[in-house]
């Protein structure tokens, strides 16, 4: 048999209590106790640990129902629903911003006050349900070594993972919310800024490499931002900022040492044509001199050599060629004459 829904009512008059705890009764919930001051309400909630709660806002003594209820929430998570005789927008308003589970008016509708539990409940549980697989996506977060940061639509990061906070060596003082202002270095805030507000706007993912310079070491982040979509739209923002800084580096000294090669290589190709050609010359010249069978062989050798070097020349040109687009590109090397 499925246990009762325990309730605890909240209400300064005495007969209005006994009518709602009969009509509970009647639809089957289990009535704890009735109060009739916040300052009980508070008190008996940390104590009887009611399912729900349904709270008056007019009540006896110093503190409202609305000041009650904000209490029981911030303490003990229990869902509370407003019962009052005024609609009026501004208690309205208030009621709302202290983000209550329902709203019953008097007199109270049997109809209305069943639906309205059943709904309270049913969102309390969709809230835990929510809460534990943020606790399970908070723990998998700090098990990342990128970092990650979840940004509201104010552009305030509300979520930050332990890496995130090595990385950017922040203080221990530094808890979200804080504004995106004062998490990111000035060089990297403006454009963070304008992708971030994309992402909010077209609910479309993001990646790309930012550079900037933090603590005078100058790093490079291959970055993510990926949009949290509900059916009220884009609610939230998730980066994943993952530290590319080494691998960039590690690729301009590649860079850097292949260009290094080249130039050493287009040297000893100009070595070795001043080393071959000079001397074919010499020998082209002493085997001109002698018209036999003999001295046409040595022509036909020289011949064969020197279209060997003619290709060892077309090489370094193609060397050259490849040299200054890489420096063009990179800035390495030194400028062809």
């Amino acid at each position: 048999m499925t246990d009762k829904v325990k309730i605890l009512v909240v209400e300064d008059e005495f007969v209005t209590g006994l009518e709602i705890r009969a009509r509970l009764e009647d639809l089957g919930y289990e009535v704890l106790d009735i109060l009739d001051t916040g300052e009980e309400a508070v008190e008996k909630a940390g104590v009887m640990y009611p399912d729900i709660m349904i709270m008056d806002i007019t009540l006896k003594g110093v503190m409202t129902g609305i000041e009650a209820a904000d209490l029981i929430r911030k303490q003990y998570r229990i869902p509370i629903i407003y019962l009052t005789a005024h609609s009026d927008e501004a208690t309205v308003q208030k009621a709302v911003h202290s983000e209550p589970f329902g709203y019953l008016i008097k007199p109270l509708e049997e109809r209305a006050l069943h639906t309205t539990i059943r709904m309270a409940l049913y969102k309390h549980e969709m809230d835990k349900a929510l809460i534990e697989s943020e606790k399970r996506y908070r723990a998998i977060a700090e098990l990342a070594e990128d970092s990650i940061i979840i940004l509201d639509k104010n552009l305030d990061v509300i979520f930050f993972n332990t890496h995130t906070k090595k990385f950017f060596r922040l203080e221990d003082s530094f808890v979200s919310p804080i504004p995106i202002g004062s998490f990111f270095p000035a060089s990297l805030l403006d454009t963070l800024q304008e992708q971030i507000k994309t992402v909010f706007e077209y609910g479309n993912s993001l990646r790309v490499t930012h550079n900037f310079t933090s603590h005078d070491e100058e790093i490079w982040l291959d970055s993510t931002i990926v949009p949290v979509i509900t059916p009220d739209g884009v609610i939230q923002v998730i980066g994943q900022l993952h530290d590319i800084s080494m691998m960039i580096r590690i690729e301009k000294e590649v860079e850097k040492k292949g260009l290094i090669q080249i130039e050493h290589n287009m040297e000893q190709f100009q070595i070795l044509n001043d080393r071959i050609r000079n001397p074919l010359a010499i020998i082209m010249s002493l085997a001109s001199m002698f018209e036999n069978k003999e001295g046409d062989e040595i022509m036909e050798q020289v011949k064969r050599i020197d279209n060997l070097v003619t290709q060892l020349d077309q090489g370094w040109i193609q060397s050259d060629a490849v040299r200054n687009f890489l420096l063009k590109h990179y800035g390495h090397g030194k400028i062809a004459e």
